[in-house]
């Protein structure tokens, strides 16, 4: 059985939380009215090792994809219930690839409408979704990080637009 879309999310500049919808409409700088939106990017303290904070570069963040199984061991590593879907963040919460996180970098996620989606990697834990943990659950931020080494999901960008809806089945395409 594929992987399918568990739920989706945007997540909007003026709020706190993301709102969840039943579709999104993916173009080239990734999910329209998300805070993540965008063809570049500055860079940041994950891009040090590369460029001077500020520096324009290709946004490989417009998209944060997450695992159900991944979350449900976050939150057993947190003494919780649960940890639902757009609490960390996440754009695109899949079931049934529940080693998400440890997909290859450049791993394509194909969708029935031709929407693919280019993996960027681990997307590492935070305070800023420990704390949106905290204001759900009562937990505090820097609880979260370590629960979620390894865990968070990724990140990707758009390869082809399209939209992706509930329920999507999703092609895991690794490069050879």
């Amino acid at each position: 059985m594929s992987p399918t879309i568990k739920a989706l999310h945007v997540w909007p500049e003026d709020q706190q939380f993301p709102s969840p919808v039943d579709s999104i409409t993916l173009e080239w700088g990734g999910i329209p009215e998300d805070r993540h939106f965008g063809e570049t990017m500055a860079s940041n303290a994950r891009e040090k090792h590369a460029f001077e904070r500020g520096t324009t570069i290709r946004n490989y963040r417009q998209i944060s994809i997450v695992d159900s199984a991944e979350l449900a061991t976050i939150a057993r590593n947190m003494d919780l219930q649960e940890i639902v879907p757009g609490t960390i963040a996440d754009n695109i919460c899949i079931e049934g690839l529940p080693e998400l996180t440890a997909l290859p970098i450049m791993t394509r996620l194909m969708f029935p409408s031709g929407a693919s989606i280019m993996t960027g990697g681990e997307n590492n834990p935070c305070t800023i979704a420990g704390t949106m943990v905290g204001e759900r659950y009562g937990t505090q931020p820097h609880a979260f990080p370590k629960a979620a080494m390894h865990l968070r999901g990724i990140t990707g960008w758009v390869e082809r637009p399209g939209i992706i809806r509930l329920g999507d089945s999703i092609k895991v395409v690794a490069l050879r």
